[in-house]
């Protein structure tokens, strides 16, 4: 006999517009049954097949496990190893689905687990017979009870007298039995399954919107969480919601997280473009699929033609692809001039009334406002001043407190009201309004940083100091980051000084191991292994290898290691990633785009980072005060990875390698000569034995003149190797306007002393060596013509002045005191740290470039021809 289909009710078509019916249907909606099923094996939600061999059940959560078999896993203590349980634990029943077998006998009822009825099994118990027996006995199949009265239960009754099915017969006796019928009509849909979510209790209205939503975050390539599905359908249902868009939501919760997803996609999906412009709230996402969310708000901006000179702009700027921080200083600034023009008679609602005089008038009110916001910054908050000025401020329309006008601001408003003006100027000359405009020297000039600190010590403006760098490098610091890609991704940034943006997209296998041969000072040659790490520079699009300490390595391990274990089953079973393109810092967003783990973690999310970990972190600056946490940002590392370099005393042409810079001057930006150690430590010693290029002493400094010499250092010279370059013409070219064709040793104005003697002696080293090649070139096979000669004897005479350089500088050292001799020593062997660690033949290893790919590994697209 073949079992009656239960049909619930469809879905009626009249209730607005409608989702892609289709789509839908590819991906779970049963819209005859009004259900969304998940089933297994696909990429476009959250659950997956449990990790039991033997179950056929969904798990929706790590340790992947079903609720049967999670429950089994940890009353056998949660062992660590899932795998090994699941091997040695019997597969638990096959899983039934209501309605999936009907009664053996024949009856309109859905069968047990041993194929019979309840009714049917009821009577073999009594009778005391097998499942066969009782079916060889002849019994007759018992009718139907109807299906169940709740309206939007599938099932079937279980009792004549009441007409309900089990559950809603539970839940009808847990109510206190009220009138059935009425009862039936407000009855929740029932949610065994958790793979299965019914829709069929909520209104048509809701229904659709519902669908609408769900279609839109499946085209924007989310996985979706059943669960999450399940929540928010349960939630409309127990507050009877009419229509989601006017729904009163909470703020926040996981129940009603999807719900406040599609109540602000809906209105966005009947959004015109054309005509979003036009609105007082206009909403970016609507403008420009790019942008994610936003909203440029005009709304207290009562003079019309600057509401649709702003609206207009906004129009421009948002074709253009312009960032939504640019589009929002729209909003803020014609919200700042319409406050002012409220001031004015008539408020300012014809702009012929407004005029050259009226901006001007703005203008200075404006900078009024700017002083008004130094005092409110300055004042407590139990002030009683404060409030009377930020009455005089704009009032924010999220969230407490005014909107401050500080100098960065300042410059914005007013160059963006001008932009806006400049952008309708067509429109404000047809409306007799062409003297309603800002010229380019009313704009106020944009603030300079104080960088006064950082000349004095000598560092790049964005380098932390080395005494912060040491204690953010500190175990004790490092220890409050959550173990896992946070610390890893920070520490690594900090050791490696790559740009944000390599870093977040480095690649699973970005490290390599190559076997160099490097000769020791005692001429000997051993091979040995060193670290390197490969990335992909997208500023010049190609990959880079930069030469790591082994302790660079083991964070680049540990993060593999931490990946491993957190995703395996994105990993084969001798721990290589299953997928090509996998990241070293991949997001844990769980979305079709980020199921090989290729996706990155957004630029905010490591600001987020930062900052979290700086309030935690009791980090002194360096004059012993809490750091401020602006100084922190991920591009600061690199400026202080070029410094501490720099301050080792790594020459320029090695910092450009590490830097991975075309030209050695994008390398001198990031970092100043003349760092605090060699100005405090060396300088007072150094300062009596400097000389020229003859040999002359140059006269001793008084601390007034080293005190101006720390303010001048790095802009009245230029590092040459081993010395500094005087020459005005080659410091304003940024030393690519030698007039010597860089001879340095021969020129006057090259200036040196023992702090450079490394650098001297690896001079002299390679200059004979060239010398030797030469000569026994020329002197076997070749005759040196006289350009050659000339070239020849030239090499001779700058090894001669090298060595009378050198011979100086160690007759220098040589009359230092015993005091002073160890703190110059100790100079000295700082400026070969990063050669003891990362040989120089290793650094230059990493300056030869990898083939260009045929696929850019970040686009996925063809490389740039």
């Amino acid at each position: 006999m073949t079992a009656p289909v239960v049909s619930p009710p469809g879905l009626p078509l009249d209730v607005g517009p409608e989702p892609d019916w289709d789509y839908l249907a590819l991906h779970g909606l049963d819209r005859a049954a009004l259900l969304l099923r998940f089933p297994l094996g696909v990429d476009w939600h959250s659950l997956r097949s449990c990790r039991h061999p033997g179950c056929d059940r969904p798990a929706s959560s790590a340790p992947w496990l079903c609720q049967r078999c999670l429950a089994g896993w940890r009353r056998a203590g949660a062992p660590a190893d899932v795998d090994g349980w699941c091997v040695a634990t019997p597969a638990p029943p096959v899983r039934r689905t209501y309605a999936e077998r009907w009664c053996r006998v024949g009856c309109e009822r859905t069968a047990e687990a041993s194929g019979l009825c309840k009714g049917c099994a009821r009577e073999r118990l009594t009778r005391g017979l097998t499942v066969e027996q009782y079916l060889a006995s002849g019994v007759r199949p018992r009718p139907s009870f109807g299906p169940c009265l709740v309206r939007v239960c599938p099932r079937t009754a279980v009792m004549r007298r009441t007409q309900l099915c089990n559950p809603h017969q539970r839940q009808w006796s847990k109510a206190g039995r009220p009138e059935r019928g009425a009862w039936a009509l407000t009855a929740a849909a029932v949610y065994t399954a958790i793979d299965e979510v019914p829709l069929g209790d909520l209104p048509p209205t809701v229904v659709v919107q519902v669908l609408r939503g769900y279609e839109a975050q499946l085209r924007q390539g989310g996985r979706i969480s059943p669960g999450q599905i399940k929540s928010a359908v349960r939630w409309l249902c127990d507050h009877a919601v009419k229509d989601l868009v006017d729904a009163d939501l909470p703020p926040k919760g996981g129940t009603t997280t999807y719900l406040r997803v599609w109540q602000r996609t809906l209105p966005l999906l009947d959004a015109d473009p054309t005509t979003e412009h036009t609105r007082s709230l206009i909403r970016l996402s609507v403008l420009n699929r790019r942008y994610k969310g936003g909203t440029v708000d005009l709304r207290d901006v009562q003079a019309p033609w600057l509401t649709h000179l702003a609206q207009q702009y906004v129009l421009h700027l948002a074709a253009a692809g312009a960032s939504p921080a640019r589009l929002n200083t729209v909003g803020y600034a014609a919200r700042w001039f319409a406050m002012f023009l409220r001031t004015l008679t008539g408020e300012g609602r014809r702009p012929s009334d407004v005029g050259r005089l009226g901006l001007l008038a703005y203008l200075r009110w404006l900078a009024q406002r700017a002083r008004d916001t130094d005092d409110y910054r300055q004042l407590g908050d139990g002030d009683p001043t404060r409030p009377v000025i930020a009455e005089r401020l704009l009032p924010a329309l999220q969230g407490k407190g005014p909107l401050l006008v500080s100098p960065q601001r300042h410059c914005q408003l007013v160059s963006t009201l001008r932009d806006i003006l400049e952008h309708g100027r067509s429109w404000l000359a047809e409306n007799q309004a062409a003297d309603v405009h800002l010229l380019e020297r009313d704009v106020p000039p944009w603030p300079e940083r104080d960088d006064t600190d950082s000349e004095l010590e000598g560092r790049s403006q964005d380098a932390l100091p080395e005494t912060v760098f040491l204690q953010l490098m500190d175990e004790q610091h490092l220890a409050l980051l959550p173990d896992g890609t946070r610390r890893n991704y920070i520490e690594l940034t900090m050791r490696v000084g790559r740009r944000p943006w390599e870093i977040r997209h480095l690649e699973f296998d970005c490290l390599e191991w190559h076997d160099l041969d490097i000769e020791d000072p005692d001429g000997t040659v051993r091979r040995r292994s060193y670290p390197f790490l490969v990335y992909w520079m997208q500023k010049v699009r190609r990959r880079h290898k930069l030469p790591l300490h082994p302790s660079d390595a083991e964070v680049i391990t540990r993060q593999q290691e931490y990946l491993r274990a957190a995703y395996p089953h994105r990993f084969t079973n001798l721990g290589r990633p299953r997928f090509g393109r996998m990241l070293l810092f991949p997001t844990p967003r769980l979305s079709r785009a980020n199921a090989s783990g290729e996706r990155p973690y957004d630029s905010s999310s490591v600001g987020y980072w930062l900052a979290t970990w700086l309030d935690q972190a009791d980090v002194l600056d360096e004059h012993n005060q809490p750091l401020a946490p602006g100084r922190v940002f991920a591009y600061a590392f690199r400026h202080t990875y070029a410094q501490l370099r720099a301050d080792a005393g790594v020459p320029l042409e090695i910092l450009q390698v590490l830097m991975a810079h075309q030209d050695p001057s994008t390398t001198q930006v990031y970092y100043r000569v003349s760092h605090p150690r060699r100005i405090q430590a060396v300088r007072a010693i150094a300062a009596k034995f400097q000389f020229d290029l003859t040999g002359g002493r140059i006269r001793a400094r008084s601390p007034q003149d080293d005190l101006a010499d720390r303010v001048r250092a790095g802009v009245g010279s230029v590092p040459v190797p081993a010395g500094q370059c005087h020459e005005m013409n080659n410091v304003r070219a940024d030393g690519r306007g030698c007039p010597v064709y860089y001879r340095c040793f021969s020129c006057t104005f090259y200036t040196t002393d023992f702090t450079h003697l490394p650098e001297l002696r690896q001079l002299r080293a390679g200059k004979a060596e060239q010398l030797a090649t030469l000569e026994a070139a020329y002197g076997s096979a070749l005759t040196p013509g006289p350009l050659t000669a000339t070239n020849l004897d030239l090499l001779r005479l700058e090894i001669k002045q090298i060595d009378e350089l050198v011979a100086k500088c160690e007759a220098d050292i040589g009359s230092l005191t015993q005091d002073e001799r160890r703190t110059v020593e100790s100079w000295l062997h700082s400026k070969d740290k990063l050669f003891t660690v990362i040989p120089v033949a290793a650094v230059l290893a990493g300056r030869q470039r990898l083939q260009q790919p045929t696929l850019d590994p970040i686009l996925l697209g063809g490389a740039p021809s």
